[in-house]
């Protein structure tokens, strides 16, 4: 065998060595992909039931504690109304005066 032999023997078994290591490589992700949709097939679904879960016990306590949630809606909105009123009656502070600064930096030319 020559050189010129050697080096195609080699680049083919390189090449099948390649292509058995893809084809691996390919298979393992093929199965890795399968897994996760699945995953999320599944997590889709129990976050659709989820979602229905909480509307129909959301929907249960709003009927059942509709009139807490009136009053404290009416005690919430009258509190506003008097710290809004008490607020905009109060007579807004005046602010001291400060000397100009051109007269101070007058004193420190003299």
């Amino acid at each position: 065998m020559n050189f010129q032999e050697k080096l195609l023997e080699a680049s083919s078994e390189l090449r099948t060595r390649a292509a058995a290591l893809a084809a691996s490589a390919l298979e393992k992700a093929r199965s890795r992909v399968n897994l996760t949709s699945k995953r999320i097939s599944v997590l889709n679904v129990a976050g659709r039931e989820l979602n229905q879960v909480a509307r129909r016990h959301a929907v249960r306590f709003v009927k059942q504690n509709s009139t807490i949630a009136a009053a404290v809606r009416k005690d919430v909105s009258e509190l506003a109304r008097t710290t809004y009123a008490s607020l905009a009656s109060r007579p807004t502070p005046k602010k001291a005066r400060r000397a100009p600064a051109g007269r101070k930096s007058a004193k420190k030319a003299a």
